[in-house]
């Protein structure tokens, strides 16, 4: 699923420092341990507009 990062943190896993404002990959397993440390919720889904279908 991809996330938006709404708070900066750094992945305990990779290491890697992700921003406010990327948006970035994750399981959803992964996504319930970012969200769930004592720091808060970092990462939000992001939104999937669905395309409206065209006259054919």
């Amino acid at each position: 699923m991809k996330v938006n990062v709404i708070k900066p943190f750094r992945d305990k896993h990779t290491k890697v420092v992700y921003q406010k404002g990327q948006e970035i990959e994750v399981t959803n397993e992964r996504y319930e341990e970012i969200n769930s440390t004592a720091h808060g919720v970092l990462v939000k889904p992001v939104e999937v507009k669905a395309k409206p279908k065209g006259k054919k």
